[in-house]
């Protein structure tokens, strides 16, 4: 019997995991659920789903096996709880959540249900990433690191719904919506840190509440640094990762990765050296990437929906999912405590912090 999968939300990224799951062996696209009535006619007429819902209640009393969750920021943590107590497996869209406190909620749910919960993000698939995360043992001790990521978006991107470049919508901005991806992919490569600093603000969407800038300072346990840059008003830039360890320094940009090995470990050569200038030698080479893994959203969908036809791990768990946001929330409330924030983060600080930024309380200009 193939898994009965159902989508809801089908106006924007929706219709991705309806192209990834179409044909895919083992899945049937079983139903569809907006409120909608059109969008939704229009969407189940494209790839042929027999049942369709504007009722999310009733769409979860159907047979639906698995749910997509592919809604708005500020419904996903609702929609995957409801979805997880009736038995349903989980795949849901980034951010899991709004907030840290709805997703502890989420994985509460998920491990009394005892379904398969998975968040998308495939940028753990990434095969650049995938090859510095192979190179990480190389690297020996973390030193420090720069993460710059830019995503440039226009006023009418955020004019594409009312919940967007909202508080209560979006939950944030640059960092919750397209960044979120990066940050993800830096605690699957160095998991979390201990602390945050971080400064935010809106430096050219008038029209939106959230941030379009932010910078910040990643702390871990060892005393190693990363710098973090984000924005979606910086245009024509690479992303580019550096991780320095007491070994070698690895270095992601454009697509390519390059490891530099040092010839003496960095703390024995500043130790050591007798000489006032000198630092050790560095040996460069280009990094081969392996291009043959599945690696694009698609694809993690797909993973996604093996994982429960096998019984194996899904790709990127809820609570690996969980992290990404933890950073977020972290750079918000450090932000606007004007100081370091410790994670975890602490869930009543953020709740009261955020319900204030939804009634606009507080503000960033």
């Amino acid at each position: 019997m193939a898994l009965k999968w159902g989508i809801v939300g089908v106006a924007g990224i929706g219709a991705s995991h309806a192209k990834a799951l179409k044909d895919f062996e083992g899945v049937e696209l079983y139903a569809a659920c907006d409120i909608v009535p059109e969008i939704l006619e229009k969407f189940c007429e494209q790839f042929k789903i027999p049942y369709r819902f504007t009722n999310y209640e009733d769409f979860l009393k159907s047979d639906v096996e698995v749910v997509s969750i592919c809604t708005p920021h500020f419904l996903h943590a609702e929609q995957s709880i409801a979805a997880l107590e009736a038995r349903k497996h989980v795949l849901c869209e980034k951010p899991l959540a709004i907030s840290v406190s709805e997703v502890d909620a989420m994985l509460k749910a998920a491990e009394k249900a005892k379904v398969k919960a998975g968040s998308v993000f495939q940028h753990r698939l990434d095969p650049p990433v995938r090859t510095v995360k192979s190179l990480i043992s190389q690297l020996g001790e973390l030193v420090r690191g720069l993460y710059e990521c830019h995503h440039f978006r226009t006023m009418t991107y955020y004019r594409q719904g009312k919940w967007r470049g909202t508080w209560w919508g979006e939950g944030g901005g640059v960092l919750i919506n397209q960044a979120v991806h990066d940050l993800d992919v830096l605690v699957f490569l160095l998991d979390l840190p201990k602390q945050v600093t971080a400064r935010v603000g809106n430096w050219g969407h008038e029209g939106i509440e959230v941030e379009d800038i932010a910078t910040a300072v990643f702390e871990w346990e060892n005393g190693a640094h990363f710098a973090i840059h984000i924005s979606s008003v910086a245009s024509g830039l690479p992303t580019r990762l550096e991780i320095t360890g007491n070994n070698a320094t690895v270095v992601m940009e454009g697509g390519n990765v390059k490891i530099g090995r040092y010839s003496t470990p960095l703390r024995q050569f500043l130790k050591e050296s007798p000489e006032v200038w000198a630092s050790p030698k560095v040996i460069w080479e280009d990094v081969p990437i392996d291009t043959s893994m599945p690696y694009r959203h698609g694809d993690s969908i797909r993973l996604f929906a093996k994982a429960i036809l096998e019984g194996g791990e899904v790709p990127v768990s809820f609570a690996e999912g969980a992290k990404s946001l933890e950073l977020v929330n972290a750079m918000i409330l450090s932000h606007f405590s004007s100081s370091p924030v410790s994670i975890p983060v602490d869930r009543s600080a953020y709740d009261a912090l955020l319900a204030e930024l939804k009634e606009g309380k507080k503000k960033l200009r």
